[in-house]
């Protein structure tokens, strides 16, 4: 058994957006709610007990163990919408991961200007990339930014849909916290063979 610690903030976002996406269903079959309600993953009262669980544990900075989340993109993984499910969670991740960062830094940073504010709001994702989604975030000359991680839960999807969380998450971060404007590209992928997952933005776009 695996016994790494991963942030709760992963699969917190993950079960919160699946909820939202079971909850989105027609108005017209309403009536078989009692019916559906148990069937529909995000609806599952279990589901709303481990929502709690995550959210008690991400506000004391908490973690769970790896193995536990690769179950959860596994599950969420079989799911048609799986793609949509993880894009999702990613930025509802970063937006928790964002509200980690002490108040002084966002206020210094929203107040920063210019080469000031990029190196300060990149220094900011660097770090939060790091501590909550155990990925190395650098500048390179010729890519931009470039993100490399390994994740056990990248594995956990046959189809690599679970990359689409980390790199919905981390462009988010970039958004938030620098005047990045855009979408990570994600060059080089496990799932795939490669040694890691790779994203990158674009050496034209002002970095």
């Amino acid at each position: 058994m695996d016994t790494t610690q991963i942030s709760a903030i992963i699969p917190l976002a993950v079960l919160q957006a699946v909820r939202t996406l079971d909850q989105q269903g027609p108005e017209r079959m309403a009536e078989y709610h009692d019916e559906l309600t148990p069937k529909r993953l995000g609806m599952n009262p279990t589901v709303t007990a481990q929502i709690e669980r995550y959210r008690q544990l991400t506000q004391r900075n908490g973690a769970v163990r790896v193995d536990e989340v690769v179950q959860l993109f596994r599950l969420v993984g079989r799911r048609n919408d799986a793609g949509l499910a993880f894009s999702q969670a990613g930025r509802l991740a970063a937006r928790h991961a964002l509200r980690q960062t002490p108040t002084p830094l966002k206020i210094a940073n929203k107040m920063a200007l210019g080469s000031l504010k990029r190196r300060m709001g990149l220094k900011s994702a660097t770090r939060l990339a790091a501590t909550v989604f155990d990925s190395t975030m650098t500048v390179d000359e010729q890519d931009g930014v470039v993100v490399v991680a390994h994740h056990a839960t990248t594995k956990a999807t046959p189809d690599g849909s679970s990359c689409d969380f980390y790199g919905s998450a981390l462009a988010e971060i970039l958004r938030s916290m620098t005047e990045f404007d855009g979408a990570l590209l994600h060059e080089t992928c496990i799932v795939r063979g490669d040694e890691c997952c790779r994203w990158h933005t674009s050496h034209n776009q002002g970095w």
